[in-house]
């Protein structure tokens, strides 16, 4: 399976063909990983993000696919991996007032930004006194497009993908009878996932 037959199956399945459904068709795909993710977020959603973090430095951008930190290390002169530990907002400015403060970074928390759950940036301190490589584990949601075509759901996991998606256009057709076979067999695909991994 790829992008564009998930496309044609979400239009074979539903026969629908309509420009309005057509449109949604990118938003359904996308809200049906997302409930595998909420679903099953142990089935391949860990990413490894690594970069280095220049010195004097204490913010880092989130990739945008980011959805929960798993770990975050750097690497020290000597290639020590030294893990961070997380702790709140509230501690890391409390520990480090001023960032220009430096020294081997040993916390980290998620900085807020505007609304709620808008975290796109880590915080780290102290300041990074020289530059290092820092490796993230996190859980994110694949890239899925036209561009990127294929991911670990649609290479291991196509039926779950495929009942996703189409329990996601049944909830914007608002069609009930579709909803619960789809529902059904999404359940039935989670569940035989589960009992082999």
């Amino acid at each position: 399976m790829n992008y564009s037959g998930l496309v044609n199956d979400l239009q074979t399945y539903t026969l629908r063909t309509d420009p309005p459904y057509i449109t949604k068709i990118p938003d359904i795909i996308q809200q049906g990983i997302i409930r595998i993710y909420n679903t099953a977020k142990d089935i391949g959603f860990e990413l490894i993000y690594t970069f280095d973090l220049p010195q004097n430095s204490y913010l880092i951008d989130k990739p945008g696919n980011w959805m929960q930190t798993i770990s975050l290390s750097v690497e020290d002169l000597n290639n020590n991996k030294i893990y961070l530990q997380e702790r709140t907002y509230e501690y890391c400015k409390t520990y480090l007032p001023n960032s220009a403060t430096t020294g081997i970074p040993k916390y980290y928390c998620d900085v807020p930004q505007g609304g709620a759950n808008s975290y796109r940036n880590w915080l780290v301190v102290p300041s990074a006194n020289v530059a290092y490589n820092v490796e993230v584990i996190y859980l994110g949601l694949p890239l899925f497009n036209a561009t990127f075509s294929t991911n670990f759901l649609t290479q291991k996991y196509p039926n779950l993908l495929l009942y996703s998606c189409l329990l996601e256009a049944s909830l914007f057709l608002n069609n009930e009878e579709m909803r619960n076979k789809y529902e059904i067999m999404f359940g039935k695909e989670l569940e035989t996932i589960n009992n082999i991994s």
